[in-house]
């Protein structure tokens, strides 16, 4: 994916914004990843490669990136308290966050794609964006609960 860093560090540029090497690193992190990361992993990866930064550049940087379509961000939290993000690229995902363990697991979107493209055929709408947020228990508490009889 160099190639998308390539566009978003010229796009900061055409837009004003320094190509710093922080923002640089982060926009490596995202690339290197295919699933969304919350702010914290993103801070993770980028601090065990860059010891000065810090969780506040990596909020800063994550908002102005949203505000430029660099990244695409998605909330895992029906009250939006929790977001992570990934480069704009690649299929569209969502995840269920589990409420026991706290694990997020992939939801395909094909399914909220049909959702879509029925709400645009029954009320004549246009979507322009939604966001779906799934709780509730990963396979392996599902299974545990399950077992416990407590599901």
């Amino acid at each position: 994916m160099p190639h998308l860093i390539d566009e978003a560090e010229t796009l900061l540029h055409e837009r004003g914004f320094k190509v710093t090497p922080q923002r640089t690193l982060l926009l490596q992190v995202l690339a290197s990843q295919t699933a969304y990361l919350d702010a914290d992993e993103i801070f993770r990866l980028a601090h065990s490669q860059d010891a000065s930064i810090s969780l506040a550049t990596v909020y800063r940087t994550l908002k102005l990136f949203a505000e430029l379509d660099i990244i695409e961000h998605r909330y895992v939290e029906p009250d939006h308290r929790r977001e992570v993000f990934r480069l704009s690229a690649g299929p569209e995902q969502h995840y269920l966050t589990c409420i026991r363990c706290g694990s997020r697991t992939l939801i395909h979107a094909d399914l909220l794609n049909r959702m879509v493209s029925e709400l645009v055929r029954r009320k004549g709408v246009s979507v322009t964006s939604a966001c779906a947020c799934f709780t509730g228990y990963c396979p392996t508490c599902t299974e545990e609960l399950r077992q416990r009889g407590e599901l």
